[in-house]
């Protein structure tokens, strides 16, 4: 056994300080952690959360209507709504041409100045009209013939052809359909073509079985529908002329009944269409004429009625129990909504686009206001 002697420390306190500091020295000196404010930065979040739960209609309204488009609100004074339901703008005179009860009127837009046009006794529903002419059917000796006025020199012309139905008109040329007699016993119902510098009447197309739409025109092209009985069933026969040269560019099978509104823009046929099967909709068909494909653009809304330019879509749309115009775009043949016109809070029915790309639509507010939506 080995014995050790224990020396105690004379000084106890310095002995322990030098322990303290030998430690210290060796200890390294953790790094300081920042405090983390959470509280404030949650605090922030949780307001930030329930000011978009509260905003969200008003964030979910400027995302869904971007609006690349101006409006412009048209009142025209002491003038019956049903008359403006038929009213036609035009862009390069910036006036509405209107029929009511006592004659045609013009409607500066600028100016708000009203003109008398043409005295009529009655109001006439199917008229034409640009800045050089206005064109309508009146009776003469118990028949009805075009008249057409030239508004830039006042003379006005009487035309002795048989008018029936629908006057379509593009620069100095005017469409009709006209009755084509058959040896002397009966007619049958037939488009032409008027030369209104001339007077000069070309037979366009033949109708046989009916059709639901008017003609539509764009360029030297015009569209003109006509149903078919098919061993399907009745479809309708869409067909592409050239009337300048009075020759056929394509006839194109649709398989519904009744094709209403046919719109023919960038080498594109549109048009209203449905059958008579209550499981099926109508729906908002397409023919390119290229391709010669016919498409159904896909929706996820109930149509009413609709206009377009080829870009954009004026779709009335089902509304509660009733419905109104809202803006659409096609993507991936898929009609998509870009605006629900929130500005405007009345109803909005009769959309129609000029040839320049000019939206019009009537409301039904107190004033009945017509509206000029012009895309940018």
């Amino acid at each position: 056994m080995t014995n050790y002697r224990l020396t105690p420390l004379r000084d106890t306190s310095a002995n322990k300080g030098r322990i303290i500091e030998k430690t210290r020295n060796n200890m390294q000196t953790p790094e300081q952690k920042p405090k983390r404010h959470w509280m404030p930065a949650m605090i922030t979040a949780c307001t930030l959360i329930i000011a978009v739960f509260l905003a969200g209609p008003s964030i979910y309204q400027a995302l869904f209507n971007k609006q690349n488009f101006t409006i412009e609100k048209v009142v025209i004074p002491n003038v019956p709504y049903p008359v403006l339901a038929n009213a036609i703008y035009i862009d390069k005179t910036n006036e509405f041409i209107y029929s009511a009860d006592t004659g045609i009127y013009s409607f500066d837009v600028a100016n708000k100045q009203q003109t008398l046009l043409i005295k009529q006794p009655n109001q006439i529903f199917d008229y034409a009209v640009s800045e050089k002419w206005l064109i309508w059917p009146q009776e003469e000796k118990n028949e009805l013939k075009i008249h057409s006025l030239n508004r830039q020199t006042n003379e006005i012309q009487v035309y002795e052809t048989d008018y029936f139905y629908g006057i379509e008109l593009k620069n100095d040329t005017l469409i009709f359909m006209g009755l084509t007699r058959i040896n002397g016993n009966s007619s049958v119902a037939t488009y032409k073509v008027l030369n209104l510098n001339t007077g000069h009447t070309e037979v366009l197309r033949e109708i046989g079985d009916g059709s639901n739409s008017r003609p539509t025109i764009d360029g030297s092209l015009i569209t003109i529908s006509e149903r078919v009985k098919m061993e399907s069933g009745v479809s309708t026969n869409i067909t592409v002329q050239d009337f300048e040269q009075l020759n056929d560019i394509g006839n194109y099978i649709v398989p519904y009944r009744y094709v209403e509104n046919i719109s023919l823009v960038n080498n594109k046929v549109y048009g209203y269409m449905w059958n008579d099967r209550e499981d099926e909709p109508a729906i908002l068909g397409v023919v390119d004429l290229e391709s010669g494909q016919f498409e159904r653009l896909k929706t996820s809304v109930s149509l009413h009625d609709y206009a377009t330019d080829g870009e954009h879509f004026a779709i009335a749309v089902q509304k509660g129990k009733s419905n109104t115009v809202q803006l659409f775009e096609t993507r991936d043949g898929k009609l998509e909504r870009i605006s629900t016109l929130p500005s405007i809070k009345e109803r909005l029915v009769l959309p129609r686009f000029t040839k320049e790309g000019t939206l019009v639509v009537n409301g039904e507010g107190p004033d009945k206001a017509m509206y000029l939506i012009r895309f940018e």
